[in-house]
This record gives C-alpha cells, structure tokens and sequence, in this order.
C-alpha cells in the first residue's frame, strides 16, 4: 500500500466513513489521483473477507461541467472514459455559472458556489475532494493577506458538513503535491490541465505560481510551515468558540451576558462573533463586533432592553439575556 493509499484509508478510518462515497472529479492531477486510490482500495477490500476489509465498499464519481472552457465538453469525456475504464459510475452534472453575479468573489467564488450547488444535489452522504496541503498553505497565504481571523487562518479543513445530511471530507490534506505527482508518474494516471490554471490574473494562481515560489526559495519549508499554521489556528479558533459557550453560558437557546459586562473587551466581541455564527448570521467586521459590545455589555439598572444590530436583525438584551430579532 503506497503512502497515499494509506493516508486516504486512515482518514476514511478516522472518520468512520465506509459507504455512500463520492469523488468529486475534475479530471486534473489530484482528483485524477484520489480516483484511482480509492479504486485501489476498493479492489483490495473486495479481495477481503467481511472481518479484514478495508473502509471501502462502494464508491462513484461526479464531474461538474461549469461551461467556462471551450474544452469543458472535452473534459468531461475524458473522465468518463477514466471511470469507464476503472468501472466506476459516474455522475456528470452541468451547471450555469453567472460571470457578473459573482458575490465579490470573481469568477473562481461563483464556480465554487455552483460546484457545491451540483455537490448538494448528489445523493452521496460523503463527497471526497482532492485538496492537497500546497493547496492549503496557498489558501492560508490568501486569508492572510486578507486580514482575515483565526477562522479564516484555519483554512481547510479535513472534514466540512455541506448540510445536515452530506460531508465534505478531503482525505489528501496532509499529502504534498509532489508525493501526487510522484504517485501518478509511478501508476501512469492521466490528467487534463485546465489553461485557466495558468493565468495569474487569478488571485489563487498568481500565489501558486509566483508568490509561493518566491517565498520558498528564501524559506523552502513554508508550504509546510502554513500548513502547520493552518492547525494551529484551526485548534485556537475550536478554544474561542468553547469559551464564548462558557461566558455566554449557552446551552443552544439561551446565552445570558451578565458575566460579560466586566469582562476584556476581546471576550466581549468573541462572545458576540460566535453568538451570531450560531444563529447563522454572517459575523460582521472587528470594527463592528466592538461597537455592538460597547452597547450590550454594560449593566443596567432598570429593565429597559439595550440594542444594537445591522440592517436585517436586532440584538436584544433584556434581563440579562440575549435575543435575536430578524
């Protein structure tokens, strides 16, 4: 079994993952070379008795065709001939990607809105992604260029819901892209390239193809390193969440703010900065969180409610509770 095969293994493992699997399929090197791990690891499981098999029963693909390449109908017969001839089913689904309603995000944001769109509609419980850990360290090099938090320096993780039923699980995190490329010259994979891969005027591509390399050839191990920082941050982000559920008191309804009136000013916006993301609001900027804690946290010595809130809710405090008003 090659470093790869086991590494995929292990996550499904570690997961608990062993039916309803779906490789989400480009036709590019990595998830080229998660397909044909995962039919690697089938084939030996089905080899097995029921006591000794490995996580792998039964497994398919899906390719989503965005339409944005005039070679987008070419790709998708190449990955049916790959499954074809690896006996895998595959799904291929089409999907309209809108150019100018791109969320602020450019082109790239609404691609990946539209994939996860076809990812929800597939009746897979689990979908496998090829992310790699370049891809990581190259994704915490943007959010920190970003400015953005701990959250956003946590990058990718291993494991995503995609909604109350489907999981985003991506096995090869921890694996270099030079150990893909090395697996797929050893078992003779074939690949496409996408042409948009190279164009730098994507911010993504412009970090992959120049920005990283520079940093590199001064630090060689950084991909490694932000991968790391991505962990770190990951593990950091999980103990911020923990302790607002402590100084809130949540319980999953209810957060009291009381104890928070006396507390640092960061735990006060950390408080709220969850509080909001458990109510499925999008937490707005520092700047924000801080000025909506000036106005919530501080005794009162009547019941007259504080407020404070955006355009679309309200945040109420009346005897030392928190509300939410859409």
């Amino acid at each position: 079994m090659t470093s790869i095969e086991q590494a995929v293994t292990d996550c499904l493992k570690r997961h608990h993952i062993s039916t309803a699997l779906t490789v989400a399929l480009s036709g590019g090197i990595d998830s080229m070379v998660l397909l044909d791990v995962m039919h690697r690891v089938h084939s030996r499981a089905s080899g097995k008795s029921a006591s000794t098999a490995a996580p792998v029963l039964e497994f398919d693909a899906l390719h989503v065709h965005h339409g944005l390449s005039p070679n987008a109908d070419a790709w998708a017969e190449f990955c049916q001939a790959e499954c074809d001839a690896r006996d895998v089913r595959l799904t291929i689904v089409r999907v309209q990607v809108d150019r100018h309603d791109t969320g602020g995000q450019g082109v790239e944001g609404a691609a990946r809105r539209a994939r996860y769109g076809a990812f929800s509609q597939h009746a897979a419980a689990t979908i496998l992604a090829a992310q790699h850990a370049d891809d990581q360290a190259e994704t915490v090099l943007h959010q920190l260029l970003r400015g953005t938090g701990l959250a956003g320096l946590a990058a990718m993780g291993e494991c995503r819901q995609l909604g109350t039923r489907q999981t985003l699980l991506r096995p090869l995190l921890n694996v270099a892209r030079a150990d893909i490329e090395a697996y797929a010259k050893e078992h003779a994979v074939h690949w496409i390239s996408d042409e948009s891969n190279d164009d730098t005027t994507y911010t993504r591509n412009f970090i992959r193809h120049q920005l990283l390399p520079t940093i590199e050839s001064r630090f060689a191990h950084a991909s490694a390193a932000l991968a790391r920082t991505a962990r770190h941050a990951a593990e950091s982000a999980e103990m911020l969440e923990a302790l607002a559920k402590i100084d809130l008191r949540w319980d999953g309804n209810l957060a009291h703010a009381d104890v928070l009136d006396s507390l640092p000013r960061a735990r006060q916006t950390n408080a709220l900065y969850h509080w909001l993301k458990w109510h499925d609001v999008v937490p707005p900027s520092h700047a924000q969180l801080d000025e909506w804690a000036v106005q919530i946290f501080r005794a009162s010595p009547t019941d007259k409610p504080h407020q404070a809130g955006g355009h679309d809710f309200v945040m109420v405090r009346q005897r030392d509770r928190l509300h939410l008003r859409r």
